[in-house]
C-alpha cells in the first residue's frame, strides 16, 4: 500500500506542477481553444492539460526502475502491460496532441484507437471470458477480439466525448479511476492498483486549474489517453480474476461516460444524422438547457456517477439474484432520465426536421421540372416535341400516367395523347393508393381540351402542390398549342 500512496501523491504533486507550466508555455505560444460554435466557453483557453497528466502519471511509473520492490519487479516483467503502454498508449497521446494543436478529423481519431485497441491485444491482454448472473463465465473464444477491441474502443471514445465541460471528464476519470482502484487491490492486482493510483493523482492535479471556471483543458492528448488508460486497466484485471472483477462490474464503473456515448449514438441514428457528427445534445448540454449552471450540471453529473461507482462495488460481491436485480433496475431508471432530459422530443424534433427538410427539397425540385417544361412549351414547333416535354416533365415530377383529350376541332385530329411510367402498374389495376388531378386546357373562354394526371401516394409530396403542378402543366401545354395554332395559321415559312 506504500507504493500506491507513493505513486499517488507524486503524480498528485506533479500535476500541479506541470498543469500550471503547460497553462503558461501554451498561453505564451497561443495553443489555446478560441471557443465560440458549438463550444461552451467563450475565451481562449489553453487545451494542453493531457500533456501535463501524461507526464504526471508517468513519472511515478519511471522511478520505478530506481525503487526496487515487488511491485517494481512483477511490473518490469508485465511485459504485455508495458507494451500496451508504450505503443498503445503513445500512439493515442500523439494522436490526441496532433488534434489538440492542428485538429484531426474524428474518422483518423476512430481508426488510431482501433489500432491500439489492437495492439493490447497483440500483446496478450484480452478479454476472453465474461461473467454474467446465473450463468457461468461465458468464454469467447473467436469472439475475443472483436470484445477486447470493441471494449477499448468504446471506454476511449466515451470519456473522450464527455470532456465538454469544466472538470466533468476529469472528475469522472477520479470517481471511475478510485472505483477500479479498490476493486483492483480487492483482488491484489498490484500493476492495475499502481496505475490507477498514477491516473487519479495526475488528473487531481490538473483537476485543480480545470474546475469551473476553466484556466486550461484536458484536450484530446488527456481524454484520449486517460480513456485508453481506464479500458486497459480493466481488461488487465478482469484476465486476472472474471469471476471477481468482471467486465460488467467495469462498464457499472464507467457508466456515466458509456451512457452519454451511447445515447449520442442511438440518437443520431434515430434522428438520421451522421454518427460521427458533432453537437450540443450531449447530457452535460441537456442539463444546462434546463437552467442549470456549469458547476450544477456537473454536481448533478458526479452524483449520478457515485451511484454508479457504488453499484459496481456492490456487484463484485453480490450474488447472481441482486447483480440480476441490479442490472434490471437501471433499465427503467435509464428510461425514466433519458425522458426527464428531453431526449424522446429531441428525437422526433429532428426526424420531423429532416423530413420537412426532404419534403421541401422534393417540392423545389418538382415544381423546378415542371417550371421548365412550361418555359420550353412556350417555344415548340411540333406535336411531338410539345408532347415530349410534357412526358419529361411527367417523370421528373413522379407522376405515373399523363393522358391529354383535345377537344378543340382546331387539334382533334391529333388524337388522346398518353404516357405511362415504365414499370407502372398496367390502367386496368386497381390501386387505391393512386391519386388523380385533372386540370382544363384552354385560354379564356377557349376549352383546347383537358389534362389528366395520376400519380402514387407514396411519391406525393403535398397534394396542393401536386394540383398546382397539374394546372401549371396544363397552362404550358395551352400556351404550347396555341403557338403551334399561330404557326399553322401563319403558314410555311417562305424559302429563299
Amino acid at each position: 500500500m506504500r507504493t500506491y500512496l507513493v505513486a499517488f501523491v507524486l503524480s498528485l504533486f506533479s500535476g500541479l506542477v506541470f498543469t500550471r507550466l503547460l497553462r503558461d508555455l501554451a498561453l505564451r505560444l497561443d495553443l489555446t481553444d478560441a471557443g465560440g460554435g458549438r463550444k461552451i466557453h467563450r475565451r481562449p483557453i489553453p487545451r494542453l492539460g493531457g500533456v501535463a497528466v501524461a507526464i504526471s502519471l508517468a513519472l511515478p511509473l519511471m522511478g520505478l526502475a530506481f525503487w526496487r520492490n515487488d511491485i517494481s519487479r512483477e511490473l518490469a516483467a508485465d511485459l504485455p502491460l508495458l507494451g500496451s503502454l508504450a505503443c498503445g498508449g503513445g500512439l493515442l497521446f500523439a494522436v490526441g496532441l496532433w488534434d489538440d494543436l492542428r485538429d484531426a478529423r474524428a474518422i483518423y481519431k476512430l481508426v488510431a484507437q482501433v489500432l491500439a485497441a489492437a495492439i493490447v491485444y497483440a500483446w496478450g491482454i484480452r478479454i476472453e471470458a465474461v461473467s454474467v448472473p446465473f450463468l457461468h463465465p461465458v468464454h469467447l473464444g473467436w469472439l475475443s477480439p472483436v470484445a477486447t477491441i470493441f471494449w477499448i474502443v468504446l471506454v476511449t471514445n466515451a470519456v473522450n466525448l464527455i470532456d465538454g465541460m469544466d472538470g466533468l471528464a476529469g472528475g469522472v476519470v477520479v470517481l471511475a479511476g478510485g472505483t477500479l482502484f479498490i476493486m483492483s487491490v480487492i483482488e491484489d492486482n498490484a500493476l492495475a492498483a499502481l496505475l490507477l493510483a498514477c491516473v487519479v493523482g495526475a488528473t487531481l492535479g490538473f483537476l485543480a486549474y480545470n474546475v469551473n471556471p476553466a484556466s486550461i483543458f484536458l484536450g484530446d492528448t488527456g481524454s484520449l489517453l486517460l480513456g485508453f488508460l481506464l479500458a486497459l486497466v480493466s481488461v488487465h484485471s478482469s484476465q486476472k480474476s472474471y469471476t471477481l472483477f468482471s467486465i460488467i462490474a467495469a462498464m457499472l464503473a464507467l457508466g456515466l461516460p458509456i451512457f452519454d456515448l451511447s445515447l449520442a449514438v442511438v440518437r443520431r441514428l434515430l434522428s438520421g444524422q451522421p454518427v460521427f457528427s458533432a453537437d450540443q445534445h450531449h447530457v452535460h448540454h441537456r442539463l444546462l438547457r434546463m437552467g442549470l449552471s456549469q458547476s450544477q450540471s456537473v454536481a448533478v453529473l458526479f452524483a449520478g456517477a457515485i451511484v454508479l461507482e457504488g453499484l459496481a462495488l456492490v456487484f463484485i460481491y453480490a450474488d447472481d439474484a441482486l447483480s440480476a436485480v441490479a442490472i434490471g433496475a437501471l433499465v427503467p431508471l435509464i428510461i425514466v432520465v433519458v425522458r426527464m432530459l428531453g431526449y424522446d422530443t429531441l428525437i422526433r424534433s429532428a426526424r420531423r426536421a429532416r423530413l420537412l427538410e426532404q419534403v421541401e427539397r422534393d417540392a423545389a425540385d418538382r415544381t423546378a421540372a415542371v417550371a421548365r417544361a412550361r418555359q420550353a412549351l412556350h417555344a415548340v414547333d411540333s406535336m411531338a416535341a410539345l408532347w415530349a416535354e410534357v412526358e419529361g416533365a411527367a417523370e421528373a415530377a413522379g407522376f405515373e400516367r399523363v393522358e391529354l383529350e383535345l377537344a378543340d376541332p382546331a387539334f382533334a385530329a391529333e388524337g388522346p395523347l398518353r404516357w405511362t411510367r415504365p414499370g407502372a402498374a398496367a390502367a386496368e389495376v386497381h390501386l387505391s393508393s393512386v391519386w388523380t388531378r385533372s386540370a382544363a386546357v384552354g385560354s379564356g373562354p377557349r376549352s383546347l381540351g383537358r389534362l389528366r394526371v395520376d400519380g402514387h401516394a407514396e411519391r406525393q409530396v403535398l397534394a396542393p402542390l401536386d394540383a398546382a403542378l397539374v394546372q401549371l402543366l396544363a397552362d404550358g401545354v395551352c400556351d404550347g398549342l396555341l403557338r403551334l395554332e399561330a404557326r399553322r395559321a401563319a403558314g410555311p415559312a417562305p424559302t429563299t
